[in-house]
């Protein structure tokens, strides 16, 4: 399949990697050193129906700075932890645990995903990552030998216009060199990943690792549905 496509963009969380153990886990965690005691499983909740009102990172559609960053990760938090936010003890808080997502400590690569990409880069593609992500996700993948493997990395905080938006996959495509109709786009986001690429003239694959797509569902689509990044090879 890969022979052609002479580019390959790849989103990054849950795609190459994911939260470890889950968002909600490390939440409460961090949280119960400052005396707030929460389950888990009510912030893994709190967390996506807070992400889902705020259209994730689309309100970083501007060229962002840590600040920006900071500031808008801060009203995510405190949205999810309500009253918790009211103390003095949150932005203390809530500091730690924004330095904490900037590591390696609390995110794991999914077990293919260095030896797919070594492959990528074997095949001489132009392999990049194509992310709604904030300034930090350079730092991850550096930190877990990311980096090395791909051509660039673009954040969409960073660049100022996220996934579905045509934008940031044309910026891809200008930095990449490679038409449109030659390039890959592989990621678990229906909307962001499988139509955004679609609308920008680039052939996608939704990456459903957790087979959420019941099979009636999958039937007709004109897109290919793989579970692995292995299946790509």
């Amino acid at each position: 399949m890969l022979k052609d496509y002479d580019a390959i963009f790849l989103d990054a969380g849950g795609t190459l990697l994911y939260p470890y153990p889950s968002v909600g886990e490390i939440y409460a965690e961090v949280a119960l050193k400052y005396g707030c005691r929460r389950d888990a499983g009510d912030l893994n909740q709190s967390f996506k129906d807070v992400w889902h009102r705020h259209d994730g990172l689309s309100e970083l559609q501007s060229h962002s700075d840590e600040k920006k960053e900071r500031d808008f990760w801060h009203r995510i938090v405190a949205e999810v932890f309500g009253d918790f936010s009211e103390s003095n003890k949150f932005n203390e808080f809530f500091s730690e645990l924004y330095d904490l997502f900037a590591t390696s400590a609390v995110w794991r690569l999914y077990p293919e995903t260095l030896e797919v990409l070594k492959a990528f880069k074997s095949l001489k593609a132009c392999v990049a990552i194509v992310s709604n992500w904030d300034s930090r996700l350079m730092h991850l993948c550096d930190e877990f030998g990311i980096s090395e493997h791909v051509h660039f990395i673009l954040a969409s905080a960073v660049f100022g216009a996220a996934k579905p938006s045509t934008q940031i996959f044309d910026e891809a495509l200008r930095r990449s060199g490679i038409s449109r109709t030659k390039t890959l786009h592989v990621g678990d986001s229906l909307s962001d990943d499988v139509q955004g690429a679609r609308r920008a003239g680039i052939r996608p694959v939704l990456l459903d690792r957790h087979d959420r797509l019941a099979q009636g569902q999958v039937e007709n689509r004109d897109f290919l549905i793989i579970r692995s990044l292995h299946e790509l090879l």
